[in-house]
């Protein structure tokens, strides 16, 4: 099982980052109140969504603390997350992740496998 602090101590992954190809700014919002910050911090979470590094991205951002958005997540999420066991689920989603694409299976964006089929008369 990989650690989040092994997930994050090379940073090669983010050269792979969907936010290599956006403003910088748009990151680091002014302000966490404001309408306009609001905006900033939900656009920039869009380009988190489909990043193919969000994982490692949150991991990093998890151990190391920097301002800003990354991992999809902002700094009060990311102190929050410290505080309860989020980084074993992101250690969860990771290992399910780069599982996936050793083997070839498919898996969500959230890092968790595809559902198992419910047996019929089953009532979920």
């Amino acid at each position: 099982m990989l650690s989040v602090t092994s997930a994050a101590r090379t940073l090669n992954w983010m050269s792979r980052a969907a936010c290599q190809q956006a403003d910088p700014e748009l990151f680091f919002p002014i302000g966490t109140v404001t309408d306009q910050a609001a905006r900033q911090v939900k656009a920039a979470k869009a380009v988190c969504g489909p990043c193919p590094v969000r994982v490692r991205c949150l991991s990093y951002a998890l151990e190391a603390m920097p301002e800003g958005i990354w991992g999809g997540t902002t700094v009060d999420e990311r102190r929050a997350a410290r505080r309860r066991p989020f980084r074993q689920q992101v250690n969860a989603q990771f290992r399910d992740t780069a599982s996936a694409a050793m083997t070839g299976e498919s898996a969500t964006c959230a890092g968790h496998g595809a559902r198992q089929p419910v047996p019929s008369g089953r009532i979920v």
